[in-house]
């Protein structure tokens, strides 16, 4: 089986962008610029409310863009959720269901579709996606780097250098339209061992546990969300150096949440719930919002709808393009994420439903062993505060089956799945699930068994921009 090489994670948002075209271009085709940030919260940032860490990029381009309060990924891992979002199919259905895992050789991938339709499909950054097939990307060399000052330190250091981008873009002899994806690090851990924020200058939210050693954590990971943001800035000005940024189409959004409790690994919406932004001048009302309930696998056919290419019949995802047009209209009932860990983290399978209202967990091994334990300070506090035993039981527990009223429990933490009250809402998510998981030929323990396929080496080179 072909395996995938991965680079550090730290960030992974992501960010569609259209060239900027002048009055006489307007009849050609947009381009197409995404950053996907790395293992990033969706309510970390100030645009989603946070009001505690700095993001003055992304407050501007959120001005002048329409946000999405309800975008989830499709799984809490990095290879499977990159994998869906550039398929537009589902991990099951493309084969990357386990971290990792590379897709089958017969997936097609947006490289394919756009260029077909004379687009050429460029990718800086991280790719954690494989066979190189199936991902024929132009890849600009030197978009990953050693981060400066890390140099002979343990741990995910990767980098994104978008200087090579500017000179890319600037050197570019290409007639044809051009989707370029800007995939940061960051905000995958390693975060920055010296936060530029204090303890007291984090928002810990609910269903953590409120210590020190959290606090310092959060620093660290708040103090990489603003590196991302400046990111993203310098991306826009290379945008606009190298004209594209008014007919231009653009999206940020991450694969999914960051590598704390509840988040990665999980299907809590902290794990899989997205920012996704999307900025498109004289098409989109700045500074919009909406409800719709999307998915990433709706990304491919939507920007495939706005090119004007013809839909294929076997993606997983639909078009949203009449909610960029208008925000208040429906989108999907359901988004469905799943989960089978990888070979080294956690391996207990978990696959998720969620409405704008309520939230269906099936966690198909309750009784299989996480390998996310607790916190040593999480466990003493519990013995005296009984917050943090909550927590930390809901940690160590895992029932079969978990139901959460969003509504009126934003952060997930009452199960509703044993009130009778809620029986029948549980019934009609059991009906759902059943019906998806057999359209993907999600059954049995398929899972497990290409899991045993994968290699044993966990050490990759992560400065290899390109290799499977």
């Amino acid at each position: 089986m072909k395996t995938i090489y991965h680079f550090p994670l730290v960030v992974s948002g992501i960010t569609f962008a259209i060239p900027v075209v002048s009055q006489q271009q307007e009849s050609k085709q947009p381009n197409i610029v995404i950053f996907m940030a790395d293992d990033l919260g969706v309510w970390d940032i100030g645009p989603y409310g946070n009001r505690s860490v700095k993001t003055p990029n992304l407050d501007v381009f959120c001005s002048e863009s329409i946000l999405f309060h309800q975008a989830f990924s499709v799984a809490p891992t990095s290879g499977p959720a990159r994998s869906a979002l550039y398929t537009g199919k589902y991990p099951h259905k493309n084969g990357a269901h386990v971290n990792r895992m590379p897709v089958r050789d017969n997936v097609k991938s947006l490289v394919h579709y756009f260029n077909g339709e004379g687009y050429q499909v460029a990718i800086a950054g991280k790719l954690h996606v494989g066979p190189r097939e199936v991902f024929p990307f132009d890849y600009i060399l030197g978009s990953n780097r050693r981060e400066p000052g890390t140099e002979g330190l343990k741990g995910m250091f990767t980098d994104l250098y978008l200087r090579p981008v500017d000179k890319w873009l600037r050197e570019r002899d290409d007639d044809r339209p051009l989707i370029l994806i800007v995939a940061d690090h960051c905000t995958h851990m390693t975060w920055p061992l010296n936060p530029e924020y204090t303890r007291n200058g984090v928002e810990v939210p609910p269903f953590l546990v409120d210590t020190p050693a959290t606090r310092k954590l959060l620093a660290r990971y708040y103090t990489d969300i603003t590196k991302m943001d400046a990111n993203v800035g310098e991306l826009m000005k290379i945008l606009k150096k190298n004209r594209m940024d008014d007919n231009t189409i653009m999206m940020f959004t991450a694969d999914q949440g960051p590598q704390l409790p509840f988040g990665k690994w999980t299907l809590y919406d902290y794990g899989v719930q997205v920012p996704f932004i999307v900025r498109w001048p004289n098409h989109i009302t700045p500074g919009s919002h909406t409800d719709a309930l999307v998915s990433h696998v709706d990304i491919i056919p939507t920007l495939l709808e706005i090119v004007g290419a013809e839909m294929p019949d076997d993606l997983d995802g639909r078009s949203f393009y009449q909610v960029l047009k208008s925000p208040d209209g429906p989108h999907r009932e359901t988004v469905f994420a799943a989960n089978n860990g990888d070979k080294f983290h956690d391996q207990s399978p978990t696959r998720m439903l969620r409405t704008s209202r309520y939230k269906y967990i099936v966690n198909l091994r309750p009784d299989a062993p996480s390998r996310k334990q607790p916190r040593a300070e999480w466990i003493e506090q519990a013995m005296t505060d009984l917050h943090a035993k909550m927590i930390v039981d809901r940690l160590n527990e895992r029932p079969a089956e978990e139901l959460y009223d969003i509504e009126n429990d934003r952060y997930e933490m009452t199960n509703l799945a044993y009130s009778e009250q809620h029986r029948r809402i549980l019934e009609k998510f059991r009906k759902e699930m059943e019906i998806i998981r057999s359209e993907q030929g999600d059954i049995g323990d398929r899972w497990e068994d290409d899991l045993k396929k994968l290699p044993t080496d966990n050490k990759p080179n992560p400065l290899v921009p390109y290799e499977f």
